[in-house]
């Protein structure tokens, strides 16, 4: 009689020691869980408010990869298909830049990299600046909630960005027969808010 009590005893025991660490696994990993999706709204929501400034210290390299059209995304590379190319991780590229981050870019052969200059918040855009090579203009990009636009000047040549609800894509000038907009200060204004 005493060893049946004593094994049920024991089985009790067991069966409790097993159900607490159960219970115990079970809310650390349902917190992971939790931890996770947290991480993921956080980065989607970064990824989301291009606008905001970035708290990073440290410089880092960034790579802006353009690619071809699909012949069915968009009409414009009807038109001139050479002087277009998609970029392909605009938001992953510029929602985290601050001045000092050297920006690379393969333009139609022409590779662009050179250091941020400033990072600035104007009104509800960023606009960002490099630095211009001697007797070449400033190049920049000024990014909005829902749009984007950018000039970037490399060996005489002229690089159009623009980015809208749909796609972002780069517009070599000398070869789409564009004609070149000028901007001045006012047309990106530096007033702080």
């Amino acid at each position: 009689m005493r060893l049946i009590i004593s094994l049920l005893s024991f089985l009790i025991v067991f069966i409790l020691y097993f159900y607490i660490y159960e219970k115990n696994f079970n809310k650390k990993k349902d917190q992971e869980v939790l931890e996770i999706r947290q991480d993921k709204i956080e980065l989607q929501n970064k990824l989301t408010d291009l606008t905001s400034l970035s708290t990073r210290i440290s410089k880092k390299n960034i790579y802006l990869d353009l690619g071809q059209f699909n012949t069915n995304e968009i009409e414009i590379s009807e038109i001139n298909g050479p002087a277009f190319k998609k970029v392909n991780n605009f938001e992953e590229s510029f929602v985290d830049i601050i001045p000092g981050d050297i920006l690379n870019i393969n333009l139609f052969g022409n590779i662009f990299q050179e250091e941020i200059k400033s990072v600035e918040k104007s009104s509800k855009n960023k606009i960002v600046k490099t630095y211009s090579q001697a007797e070449e203009n400033e190049s920049f990009v000024v990014i909005g909630e829902e749009f984007a636009f950018g000039k970037f000047h490399i060996n005489e040549k002229v690089f159009l960005l623009k980015k809208d609800s749909k796609m972002t894509y780069l517009v070599n000038t000398a070869e789409a027969d564009l004609v070149i907009p000028q901007f001045s200060e006012e047309d990106y204004s530096t007033r702080q808010e």
